[in-house]
């Protein structure tokens, strides 16, 4: 099948944030190219591994116009049908009312293009073994690893679906579930329930860490089904459990941690509602917060009955932490 291309052209700064419009718009797969990202991972080749270097991330790199201007190109791709030219539409829209509210510049422009196996596993290319926090380590099923002692491996494949561990917002969101989970000690009975868990990655990584079971729930059924076969693929079917649902309406699961790694708004919506799942003491790890809407949240969270005890960052993205 032809398949439609969308580039859009804008700067280093307005990147994430025209990222997180598309994600809140509902476009969750896109390829972004940003020379200062092969910088870094030509910079870190112990992080990315022996094989993520490769002669086009090195052009990149040594692109110093580029970098200076900060150019970045994010792309989208549409099946040339009925449907794919109503959701292209939809993302031309999302684009000009964010220009037009946000005064930022960015140019934009769709081609018909080749074959869609061009592109559907274009990014198994950039999809390496990834060292997240301490001990997680996120892997394809493609690649090989050989662990290093005190590794914790998931191996994925993350699909359709968003998150397979190198975003910002699930990396922020590994680390505090690293955090909290070693600072329980070695208490029993620990239930993590997971809002909006996409791939399962956060769901596996707490259960790696210690937590005795998880509970995902993700309104996609496409999520559903990456997740559950990624659990199976780890092993993990006896502790995990993934249903599809919206956010946590009529779910009855009582948690010592809720991790929901969203977008902003959603994460206020959830707040009240997931004060009323976690047990006293229990800790709410949120993420998918840019910069912008930090206090709007944490103002949120704390009127929901929780004491923030964290903020977590990395660039604009932001991760909140905090105790009922």
């Amino acid at each position: 099948m032809k398949y439609t291309e969308l580039k859009i052209n804008t700067n280093h700064r307005d990147a994430e944030a025209v990222q997180a419009v598309l994600i809140e718009a509902g476009f969750t797969s896109m390829q972004i190219d940003d020379p200062l990202d092969a910088l870094d991972i030509a910079e870190h080749k112990d992080l990315y591994k022996y094989d993520y270097i490769n002669e086009e991330i090195a052009q990149k790199a040594a692109d110093a116009e580029a970098l200076s201007r900060g150019d970045v190109t994010i792309t989208l791709f549409f099946t040339d049908d009925e449907e794919g030219l109503g959701q292209l539409r939809v993302a031309q829209d999302t684009l000009d009312s964010f220009c037009r509210d946000s005064g930022a510049e960015l140019s934009y422009g769709s081609s018909l293009t080749g074959d869609d196996s061009e592109w559907l596993y274009r990014w198994q290319e950039h999809f390496r073994p990834t060292r997240i926090g301490e001990r997680i380590v996120v892997k394809p099923g493609w690649e090989d690893y050989s662990p290093a002692p005190g590794d914790l491996v998931i191996e994925m494949d993350p699909g359709m679906a968003f998150g397979s561990g190198l975003h910002e917002t699930t990396s922020m969101c590994i680390k505090a579930l690293e955090k909290v989970l070693a600072d329980s000690g070695r208490r029993q009975g620990i239930k993590v329930l997971d809002v909006g868990t996409g791939t399962g990655i956060l769901a596996m990584a707490a259960v790696l860490l210690g937590a005795d079971e998880a509970f995902g729930i993700d309104i996609d059924e496409e999520a559903v089904r990456v997740s559950n076969e990624n659990i199976v693929k780890n092993g993990m079917t006896d502790r995990i459990r993934i249903e599809k649902g919206n956010l946590i309406d009529g779910v009855d699961y009582e948690a010592d941690i809720i991790v929901a790694n969203l977008m902003a708004d959603l994460v206020m919506m959830l707040s009240p509602a997931a004060a009323s799942q976690i047990r006293p003491g229990g800790i709410y790890i949120t993420s998918g917060i840019l910069d912008i809407k930090e206090e709007a949240v944490k103002k949120a969270i704390a009127d929901a009955g929780f004491e923030i005890t964290e903020v977590l960052a990395d660039g604009e993205w932001r991760a909140i932490v905090a105790r009922r």
